[in-house]
């Protein structure tokens, strides 16, 4: 897994898949919101966290959850 940094965001990558993004507070905001396309149910989720660190787990945690449920492994050890 690779976060790569865009304009206004991060987003998550694994390989050329686009997995999920965080984004960083603007204006009055002090919260990081974070989501993700890639989930277990196949709908979208996002949600908010206090730090960067904290949405980005929020991402990978769910992602591997997707991997789980789809009995999927990553390759090379990525994730």
């Amino acid at each position: 897994m690779n976060w790569r940094n865009d304009a206004y965001r991060s987003v998550l990558q694994v390989g050329d898949v686009d997995i999920g993004a965080i984004y960083p507070p603007v204006g009055r905001g002090h919260l990081w919101r974070w989501r993700i396309w890639v989930t277990v149910s196949g709908h979208p989720s996002s949600g908010r966290d206090r730090n960067e660190a904290q949405a980005k787990t929020h991402v990978e945690r769910r992602f591997r959850a997707f991997l789980n449920a789809a009995g999927l492994a990553p390759a090379g050890g990525d994730a």
